[in-house]
């Protein structure tokens, strides 16, 4: 049940995604079409895409942080024994959630401040703008305490204890090329 609804969430956020990135990029076409062609332009284009730019950002950055998608520098910890590795992960996962309490708190007070400050074309209140940090807030400690539950529960392996994910063709397969032993030139190892 649990497992299905995290793929609903992330589908869902998936989807939005996509569908923020679509109206943005047909709203800036259009309007650079329009500006160009025809010496007019869509009045709402310009704080519409600013407005999903936010929040395919923050919405972004929830899901990167559930698929371990996000930068960071982890080879220390890759170093550690697996309880230590463990006990880092939960110390910052504690952090995250801190400033995860933060965003929450200081985004419902700007958004009850922006609750009647409208934008001049859209006509909807600013707080659309700073409802994404609550919004944030709360996914981003969901997807972290998911994550904590994936390491002390065990479903996480040895490999997975870390706190970013390695693509394909990173430095760390780069090393492991160099590392290989090497055959004659012009043949395959």
């Amino acid at each position: 049940m649990v497992a299905r609804l995290e793929r609903w969430i992330t589908r869902a956020l998936e989807v939005t995604l996509v569908a923020c990135l679509a109206v943005m990029a047909l709203l800036v076409f259009a309007n650079v079409v329009l500006r160009y062609a025809f010496d007019s332009g869509v009045a709402l284009s310009e704080e519409l895409s600013r407005l999903l730019f936010v929040w395919l950002i923050f919405l972004g950055a929830i899901l990167a942080s559930r698929q371990h998608a996000h930068l960071g520098f982890d080879s220390l910890l890759q170093r550690l024994p697996v309880r230590l590795r463990k006990a880092v992960i939960v110390l910052n996962a504690t952090l995250m959630l801190v400033a995860c309490a933060f965003f929450v708190i200081g985004g419902i007070a700007q958004t009850r401040i922006n609750l009647d400050n409208r934008y001049p074309v859209l006509g909807i209140p600013y707080a659309a703008l700073y409802a994404v940090a609550v919004v944030f807030g709360i996914g981003l400690a969901a997807s972290i305490l998911l994550n904590v539950r994936d390491v002390l529960s065990g479903r996480a392996s040895e490999e997975q204890l870390v706190l970013t994910r390695t693509l394909e063709g990173s430095l760390d397969d780069a090393r492991a090329d160099a590392k290989a032993p090497a055959g004659p030139p012009g043949r395959p190892t």
